[in-house]
């Protein structure tokens, strides 16, 4: 909820769907940078996360089925499986919950799997002499349309720029998602003053979190990288605007 106080805000809604309020006026929903780049990776096919999906749902299954015609236990083999097809997913979600109060400088809420990936990250920003600008804050272009959500925005060796956290493998997609976020006119945590994104250095940076150790990978930020996320945009925008013209006209519909 944006604050009466504030004169420009960005605002999240369901979907990961963003919005620029300035008083009266609103300008959006936009897509986010995830949304945007995911049109690159599904040109890979979705096949093998799919796939590995499925495989940790059935390994699961299958561990807690004890191959009896039981309703409590298939209830319960199914819960399992649904767990560990969203594991990896909640447990990213939480790392980056953990970096976010470690930026912050706020108790950490750790488990026993959170733990070793943040206690690298920790060491990241002491070793690499990390500076966090801000942290978890939204961001918006309304000119191009679209929003996002940097993990951080970093200065190291004198270069500014966002920083994604992944706790998974690394894409090339991830520097159009760097790309975008860099690209946003307006910056602000929910329901505060938005500001203007300060001037960034045309980098950023991945840091790839494992449970014994990191890698930082530094992403230079060409032109070509800023045109194919607008080209993205455009995409995004019009595959949307054809969707909303699907009405189809049944002619007839017989029953089983």
């Amino acid at each position: 909820m944006t604050s009466l106080a504030t004169t420009r805000a960005i605002e999240r809604t369901g979907g990961h769907l963003y919005t620029l309020v300035e008083q009266d006026k609103r300008l959006g929903p936009f897509p986010g940078a995830t949304a945007i780049t995911g049109l690159q990776d599904s040109l890979g096919g979705s096949d093998g996360l799919m796939n590995w999906g499925i495989g940790l749902a059935l390994d699961a299954f299958m561990r807690e089925w004890p191959l009896a015609n039981d309703e409590a236990a298939l209830d319960a083999a199914r819960s399992a499986a649904f767990q560990a097809k969203n594991a990896p997913r909640d447990l990213g979600s939480a790392i980056h919950m953990a970096c976010d109060q470690f930026n912050r400088k706020q108790n950490l809420d750790l488990t026993d799997k959170t733990a070793p990936y943040v206690a690298h990250y920790g060491l990241a920003m002491y070793r690499e002499g990390i500076t966090i600008l801000g942290s978890e804050r939204y961001v918006v272009n309304t000119d191009i349309g679209f929003g996002g959500t940097y993990d951080s925005l970093v200065e190291i060796d004198g270069e500014r720029g966002p920083l994604d956290v992944k706790s998974g493998k690394e894409k090339p997609s991830q520097r159009l998602q760097l790309t975008a976020l860099s690209m946003g006119q307006w910056h602000g945590e929910a329901g505060l003053e938005a500001e203007p994104m300060p001037e960034l250095s045309g980098v950023g940076f991945i840091l790839l979190l494992r449970p014994d150790g990191y890698r930082l990978v530094r992403h230079e930020i060409t032109d070509a990288d800023r045109e194919h996320v607008i080209h993205l945009v455009e995409t995004y925008h019009r595959i949307r605007e054809w969707a909303a013209t699907f009405a189809p006209t049944a002619l007839k519909e017989v029953a089983a």
